[in-house]
């Protein structure tokens, strides 16, 4: 099978660390691969281990695809002013509409952010390898930066697998000679295989989460989850449930609900848990590059006579996704994760706008709670649009201001969790399920549960798939993870005409893939995924 290799001055020019301004790689050589100047030292791998963060990240600034992964499922539909967003952008995502297609501007973006992410990692691993070390220091300097490398290209073609169901493994070249502008495909069970490489080759050479300190540095934990999940695709369930267990036992906590989203104590504090195993990093330090989550998921509540917007609100309403109604009946009242990780109700506190006019406005004080099925509110809304700017939404995006946030502001700095803990015990679960160790299943989706309400009242006693789905949904729900869940089952589909209703007019078949952007297919000449 060919592989095509990307010759490294082809992209040398973003080898440009935006967070450092100063640490500019100047690569000009054309005729052979300038590794003296990019990869000669610790200092020059370590910057080109930053540029794969800087571009991996830089997904969450774009207002157009910064909650991709939580699009399109059976928990999320369209909020009010999703009709705002760019019908190629996450608008597509979400309601399956022919604009989101092989022209994409929005897919392409993310396919180009993934590619030149990967492409900075083979730099790492490629050339790391070859660098000497002249002290310890310095040898466990370069372990450290290789096996991050390895573990972010294992999270990359994971995610190639999952939306794109192939993609080229790229190689980097030597020389000019060896570049080749022709590629083939490969399908996803060998990307999945990639990731199952890539994470064991990453494992020896990393620290645990808790002996990083920081949750933006892969560790041992990460690339053992991410051999879990390819394990999961792959159908090893022996080996999936093993690898959720390793993650289990580097040392990661979980912690109690209110802080695992929180911001309090800032980067250091309760950004920094010990259930979060990876994040994106922002620092309000730049503001030039915030994030673009914060607001997605807030509906348009300031809308309403007597609610004002302020950041204990919920901010600037975007309104963009909403959790969908099937989401909602998945939790049971005494379900702590419900008033945790959610908001269900808005406190009057602008009683000089409030109109007395309505049903219940000449008794509606400062502080009295509002909600889709209050008389006031349900008085005031005329259309259907409206009737849903209190809707229900999640917090775990939400951010306050301990990073200068103002609630005008559409943007924020807080981390973009990626992976943490508790995802290894609903992976676990079913993995041990599926190998028939139903007892360990349980013994680890029960943890999950009674974190949930507070005792073993509500555990379960036996497993199936559809207890483990809505379990994921309950805990993991809104974090990204959902849709990927729902194509391995083979339920994709199926679940988005039940519980979506957004989209359960649009989606097909060849919706389980997505497009691979036209550029690409018309200059390396591979095959376009069926349907598009």
């Amino acid at each position: 099978m060919k592989k095509i290799k990307f010759y490294l001055s082809v992209v040398s020019a973003l080898l440009v660390l935006a967070s450092c301004d100063d640490d500019i790689i100047d690569l000009t050589e054309r005729d052979r691969l300038p590794t003296d100047i990019a990869v000669a030292s610790i200092g020059g791998l370590e910057t080109s281990m930053i540029d794969v963060y800087v571009q991996a990240r830089s997904l969450h600034e774009n207002n157009e695809i910064s909650l991709y992964k939580q699009c399109g499922t059976d928990i999320v539909t369209s909020g009010t002013n999703m009709v705002d967003v760019n019908s190629g952008g996450m608008l597509g995502m979400m309601e399956y509409g022919n604009a989101f297609d092989a022209s994409s501007g929005s897919l392409q973006d993310i396919f180009n952010g993934l590619y030149l992410s990967l492409d900075r990692c083979n730099v790492v691993i490629t050339y790391g390898g070859n660098f000497e070390a002249e002290t310890e220091a310095e040898e466990v300097a370069k372990n450290r930066i290789i096996g991050e490398a390895y573990t972010l290209r294992a999270f990359i073609y994971l995610e190639l697998a999952e939306r794109w169901d192939n993609a080229v493994i790229s190689q980097l070249a030597e020389t000019v000679d060896d570049i080749i502008f022709t590629a083939e495909l490969s399908p996803k069970e060998v990307l999945f295989q990639k990731v199952v490489d890539d994470a064991t080759a990453a494992i020896p050479l990393l620290k645990t989460r808790i002996q990083n300190g920081d949750v933006g540095k892969p560790s041992k934990d990460m690339a053992y989850l991410l051999l879990a999940k390819a394990q999961m695709w792959l159908g090893n369930w022996g080996e999936a449930a093993d690898a959720a267990d390793d993650v289990i036992a580097q040392g990661a906590e979980l912690q109690p609900l209110d802080g695992i989203f929180g911001l309090a104590g800032g980067k250091t504090g309760e950004e920094n848990n010990q259930e979060i195993i990876f994040s994106w990093i922002f620092n309000p330090a730049n503001q030039n590059r915030p994030q673009r989550t914060v607001q997605m998921y807030v509906p348009l509540y300031d809308r309403v006579p007597g609610v004002a917007r302020t950041l204990e609100q919920g901010g600037r309403p975007w309104s963009r996704l909403s959790p969908s109604p099937y989401y909602w009946t998945l939790f049971e009242d005494e379900d702590g994760r419900l008033d945790a990780w959610h908001k269900t109700a808005w406190v009057v506190d602008d009683p000089d706008n409030i109109d007395t006019s309505l049903e219940g406005g000449d008794t509606l004080q400062e502080g009295d709670l509002l909600t889709v099925d209050s008389p006031y509110f349900q008085a005031w809304a005329s259309t259907a649009n409206e009737a849903r700017y209190l809707e229900p939404s999640t917090t775990k995006y939400w951010e306050d201001g301990t990073y200068g946030r103002l609630a005008s502001e559409a943007q924020g700095f807080s981390n973009i969790i990626v992976y943490r803990l508790a995802e290894a015990y609903i992976i676990g679960a079913e993995a041990h399920w599926r190998n028939n160790n139903e007892g360990k299943a349980l013994t680890l989706i029960n943890t999950i549960r009674e974190r949930a309400f507070g005792d073993t009242s509500h555990n379960f006693t036996s497993l199936d798939q559809e207890i483990i789905l809505a379990e994921q949904a309950r805990e993991l729900g809104h974090e990204g993870h959902r849709w990927a869940m729902l194509k391995r089952l083979g339920l994709l589909v199926e679940r988005v005409k039940m519980h979506n209703p957004s989209a359960s007019a649009n989606i097909q078949d060849r919706h389980v893939r997505w497009p691979i952007p036209q550029n690409f297919v018309d200059q390396l000449g591979v095959e376009q995924n069926e349907g598009y």
